[in-house]
């Protein structure tokens, strides 16, 4: 299921990207007589260039880069600020109110939220699957030589619901523009992944479970930009495990903060 979600959202980003379209004024050649059917306003002239237009697609194509800040987590499991980071790949459609400068986005897509553990650690979760845990990296691999990276990765399909200020409503595409809104998230994958040498080689091992990651969430999130480009803040109100059954018994609390791109 994650393999293809984010396939179909990679194929989207790559269709909208090269799709420009192109517009001449007329063959390289007239044909004879054909100047005098024309209105002069209209005839072709001679080395006419190709103009690109973009692409003419309702909606727009939202991609958001945040790195992910993990609160109330036990200190143990501390992330690294690089290498902990999210992205969201979202299509918005926009629906103008009256003719003000506010329009209300509802869009769909893919949150892809990936933790790198600062210490030589990974989760894992006791003989029924009640309780997440902290493991060295010692005990669950004793036989590696180096520890490389250890990371924990949450997917979501997610659906934002956003009100959004244009300062110029007229050009809409290059204007000022401001953006409030909350999403709410469906879980479809959560994994480790442990990357290690063992005998001359580079090895890793990945563990797909729950992790008793809550099947749901929810959170509110703001965007400050211009034109495409745009300054993005996200926290989200629903906590990442479920009550008690996090590592320490903890819940913790994500924050992001990072980037979005805007395509259309």
């Amino acid at each position: 299921m994650r393999k293809f979600v984010e396939s179909a959202l990679l194929a989207l980003l790559i269709l909208t990207v090269s799709l420009p379209s192109f517009a001449t004024d007329g063959d390289d050649k007239d044909k004879p007589g054909d100047d005098k059917d024309k209105p002069a306003s209209t005839k072709d002239t001679k080395g006419a260039k190709k103009t690109m237009a973009q692409p003419d697609v309702p909606g727009a194509l939202v991609i958001e880069i945040a790195s992910n800040i993990l609160q109330n987590a036990p200190d143990q499991m501390g992330i690294e600020f690089i290498g902990s980071w999210t992205v969201n790949l979202y299509y918005m459609y926009d629906f103008p109110i009256g003719n003000s400068n506010f329009s209300l986005d509802l869009g769909v897509g893919v949150g892809l939220e990936k933790y790198s553990f600062s210490n030589d650690i990974t989760l894992v979760t006791n003989a029924d699957d009640t309780q997440t845990l902290i493991e060295t990296l010692d005990n669950v691999i004793p036989t590696a030589s180096k520890y490389r990276k250890s990371n924990f990765a949450n997917n979501y399909i997610d659906f934002p619901l956003e009100v959004r200020y244009y300062a110029n409503k007229e050009n809409r595409r290059k204007s000022f523009k401001a953006a409030i809104g909350g999403k709410f998230g469906i879980r479809y994958d959560v994994l480790t992944k442990v990357k290690y040498e063992e005998n001359d080689q580079t090895k890793k091992i990945k563990n797909k479970q729950n992790f008793n990651v809550q099947n749901f969430r929810y959170g509110v999130y703001g965007r400050l930009g211009v034109s495409g480009i745009s300054l993005y803040y996200y926290y989200s109100i629903t906590e990442m495990f479920d009550n008690k059954k996090g590592p320490e018994e903890t819940r913790a609390n994500v924050m992001m903060v990072g980037l979005a791109l805007s395509g259309f």
